[in-house]
Parts: structure tokens; sequence; C-alpha cells
């Protein structure tokens, strides 16, 4: 009986294999938000890295994920518009393709479209004072 090869799978660990990007990221812990434009669903995440190109989510739950992703950076004030690249239960990594910093007050070029100028200044918008339901008498 002739010997036929058996197929090997070589397993190496997840840090030799995890780290595939042509730039350093950041770690970070900002607020963010995912914007997808086709079902105006907004998905509230926390950036845990990021860089010029990427950056990775994490967030509770998501649905179906579109070809197009803008990431509202809420606490440095950038948008971000990519594509994912990975997925797992609750978190997703990031490829941009545009990145613009907003500022107050100032209107953002015309390659942010509407929609997402209007989600950032809403989500940015100072939350009202709870009322606590105290009444005082006199």
């Amino acid at each position: 009986m002739p010997h036929t090869a058996s197929k090997v799978e070589i397993i190496q660990p997840y840090e030799m294999f995890a780290n595939r990007r042509n730039e350093p990221r950041f770690e970070c812990n900002d607020r963010g938000c995912l914007l997808f434009l086709n079902s105006q669903q907004t998905i509230h995440c926390t950036i845990l890295d990021q860089s010029a190109s990427g950056a990775q989510v994490l967030f509770e739950e998501i649905g179906e994920i579109p070809a197009e992703v803008w990431l509202i950076d809420l606490d440095a004030h950038i948008l971000r518009r990519g594509r994912s690249v990975w997925t797992m239960a609750h978190k997703m990594g990031l490829k941009f393709d545009f990145i613009e910093k907003l500022t107050p007050g100032k209107i953002p070029s015309p390659k942010v479209p509407r929609a997402v100028y209007e989600m950032w200044q809403r989500l940015n918008q100072p939350e009202p004072p709870k009322d606590d339901d105290t009444f005082f008498l006199d």
C-alpha cells in the first residue's frame, strides 16, 4: 500500500498572527458610535485601539453589518468611514478610507454626509439634568 502524505496543521500562538497591521495602533478607551447609513442604525461602542487606518471596537450587540460603516469618536470628535475587516461576537475590526476631525460650530467638508454630521451633533449634546423626583416642603 503506497504511503500518502497527510495534511499537517501548524498551530501558532495567537500573538504571532493577531497583529497584521501596517502601522501601530494606540490603545484608548474612547466612547464611540457606529452608524450604518443604509438603515440609520446606531450602535454605541467603545474604541479599544486605533490608528489612522483602522480601529478595534467593542459593542454589546450588532446585527448585519453593511459595506460602509461610519465610526463617530465622541471623545476625540473624529468621524471615520470604513468597512469591517473582521467581526467576533462583541468586537469588530475596521479599516478606514476617510477621516475628518470635527470642530463644534464649524461646518464639515462636503464629504461628510449630513446624516453623519447631525448624528455627531446629537450625540455630543450635553445630557439634561436628571429629575430625581425629589421635592422639598417649606
